[in-house]
């Protein structure tokens, strides 16, 4: 124990809430500061420490998160990740977003964390015993948390400092720790994980939902072993440190990923949630209850919220319409819409390139997921509008005006792309509407897929939780490793549960319906798409793309949206208030070019992130990410 007076905060109430728990376990609520000294002198007051602990991981739920930094979404506002996308300025001196408390790995957050976890760790073992309260469980917590922030730093950072000491202030020197290598890092989170197993409790009960467990730690662990097995850190050409590259055995690291996600699937207590029955439109709305439900059987582990106390989840009001006085904050492109298979199997042509059109709904016909993911023009949105927009769209639940519209009495005269000018309104959800236009999505589409839109956003937070990780991810890591390991039927048993669950055709009909082969090669493509699908907005994306090096890619693509014109039919009149309607108007999709917002360029350097150079001033011993200098 050290010497120094240590002076730890302990905030439970907040914690609580963020359990949503409402069992005595979590009432400890100290009435003021304690030293090191005392909170490893009682067992309730370690446990008060240990609560805390969950806030040092990053909470989720955020305004503009990794997706948008991926060819996947758009952060409307532009600040912190233009930067990034375009690349060519990020470095130690200019990290953007990748020193904001929105990134999930920024070094200084997840550094604190893991000072506390080993506060806990290496002093647990002292605390005595108390009646109500496991210690055990606990140093299972720790060494969770523990892993989980190294995991963060390393899909960022490629290796770094593995620290176990709680460091006095006087210990300089010995806090100059250089990067441990990716299988030193792989191999220490691995074995905090299997201590964490150790420890943990096979299930929680409703009042402790949000409490990691003895399979959530092995979901952990099949995540990671996958993501270091990944090509990126294989390669010896792009990714050229060698702390940031694995020379352990791919294979066997792809097997151990695979096993660990077949323990989960068969012997955990989680279970996928049946989507089937009804069209396609209605198994989405049970696709996206996965996410927006307090607690399900497929969630393994989350971050709960409150409605008034505590940490926010405003997602409603940070992502949702700005005709609902909300935001857009980041708004899904063009190229993740055309990421979305339609019900047959076949993937959506065309559509992807500036100037491209097509008359009449591109939408139509698509497999559950897009529609639990993305609202477009007509979509119907789920609340009534606030008063101030009520008479501009009468419709009872909403629905989304992205586009300009001819009608009969229109007080505007508009060009369409036609060159025709026409007496013509602009939707109440863009960016030249009559609400809050600066909050209008620049993309023509809105995120819905994270968003209880029952809730009025404008005024009230969501009770939605943070997923970090669901059953889902399990069975697509199994998928994974078995593609990885030629084993193509094993991998077929997994993508068909998981397709099957939402009424989606078998692989190999899938395959056939695309004209691809039942090869490794159209597999693993196959595998990529419906990891996009699956998991849009759950901030898989930005991982995905460089552990399998599709980021030049990925990452070049030219940001693109949609421009909705909807013009009357021959001799039809339309007055306002404008209502979607096919048998009147026949609507035109345009893909947008929004180049002039972000000019999306990827460079190699971007598969680090870079470290910031105050931490190199302290810490001589670290070495930069290539190009981050």
């Amino acid at each position: 124990m050290r010497n120094i007076k240590q002076i730890i905060t302990i905030i439970v109430l907040g914690f609580a809430i963020v359990l949503n728990s409402c069992s005595d376990f979590m009432d400890i609520v100290p009435s003021t500061s304690y030293t090191e000294q005392m909170v490893f002198t009682d067992a309730a007051l370690t446990q008060a420490f240990v609560n805390d602990l969950y806030n040092n991981i990053h909470p989720g739920a955020q305004e503009h998160s990794l997706d948008g930094l991926t060819d996947d979404a758009y952060f409307t506002h532009n600040y912190g990740q233009k930067d990034v996308v375009e690349a060519a300025s990020i470095s130690q001196t200019n990290l953007q977003w990748y020193d904001n408390n929105n990134n999930p790995f920024r070094w200084v957050n997840r550094y604190r964390g893991i000072r506390y976890a080993n506060i806990i760790i290496n002093n647990i073992d002292n605390v005595p015993e108390k009646v109500g309260f496991n210690l055990n469980r606990m140093k299972g917590e720790a060494y969770y948390m523990r892993a989980h922030m190294y995991h963060e730093l390393i899909r960022g950072f490629g290796g770094v400092p593995i620290v176990t000491e709680d460091f006095s202030l006087d210990q300089v020197e010995e806090m100059k720790k250089p990067r441990n290598t990716m299988r030193e890092c792989l191999e220490f989170i691995v074995s905090d994980l299997e201590k964490a197993e150790e420890y943990l409790p096979e299930t929680v009960g409703s009042g402790e939902w949000g409490r990691v467990t003895k399979f959530v730690a092995t979901g952990l662990k099949a995540r990671i072993l996958l993501h270091v097995a990944s090509p990126l850190y294989a390669d010896r050409t792009v990714n050229t440190l060698a702390v940031n590259q694995f020379d352990g055995d791919r294979m066997a690291t792809y097997r151990a990923a695979r096993d660990a996600a077949i323990k989960v699937i068969e012997d955990g207590p989680f279970e996928l949630i049946d989507c089937r029955g009804g069209i396609n439109t209605e198994r989405a709305e049970k696709f996206k209850a996965i996410m927006t439900d307090i607690q399900n059987s497929e969630q393994m582990f989350v971050r709960n919220y409150h409605t008034s106390i505590g940490a926010a989840n405003n997602m409603g009001l940070w992502h949702g319409p700005n005709g609902y006085h909300n935001w857009a904050g980041t708004t899904p492109t063009q190229d993740l819409v055309m990421a979305f298979e339609f019900e047959d199997g076949t993937m959506p042509e065309g559509m992807t390139k500036p100037g491209e059109f097509q008359k009449g709904n591109p939408y139509n016909g698509r497999e559950p997921r897009f529609y639990a993911t993305v609202a477009t023009d007509g979509n119907t949105w789920g609340r009534p509008r606030p008063a101030d927009a009520a008479t501009l769209d009468p419709t009872p639940l909403g629905t989304l005006q992205a586009g300009k519209y001819e009608v009969t009495d229109g007080d505007v005269q508009i060009e369409y792309r036609d060159g025709v000018v026409r007496r013509s309104m602009w939707g109440v959800d863009t960016r030249q509407g009559p609400i809050e236009d600066w909050n209008g999505s620049w993309t023509g589409y809105y995120e819905k897929k994270l968003i209880d839109t029952s809730v009025d956003a404008q005024y009230f937070r969501q009770t939605v939780p943070h997923v970090y990780m669901r059953l889902a991810e399990m069975y697509l890591i199994a998928a994974e490793a078995s593609i990885e390991l030629n084993e193509l039927e094993e991998a077929a048993k997994w993508l068909d549960i998981l397709r099957g669950r939402i009424e989606l055709k078998d692989t190999r009909s899938t395959l056939a319906a695309r004209g691809k082969q039942f090869s490794q090669a159209d597999m693993r493509d196959f595998l990529r798409q419906q990891r996009r699908a699956e998991f849009a907005y759950e901030q898989h994306r930005y991982f995905d793309v460089r552990r399998w090096m599709i980021a030049p890619e990925a990452g070049n693509k030219p940001l693109t949206g949609i421009i909705v014109e909807g013009i009357l039919k021959p001799g039809q009149t339309s007055y306002k208030p404008y209502i979607h309607n096919e048998e009147k108007y026949d609507y035109y999709y345009y893909v947008n070019d929004l180049s002039s917002r972000e000019n999306r360029k990827w460079l190699d350097k971007m598969y680090f992130a870079p470290i910031h150079q105050d931490e190199i001033r302290r810490n001589p011993n670290l070495v930069q990410n290539p190009g981050m200098d």
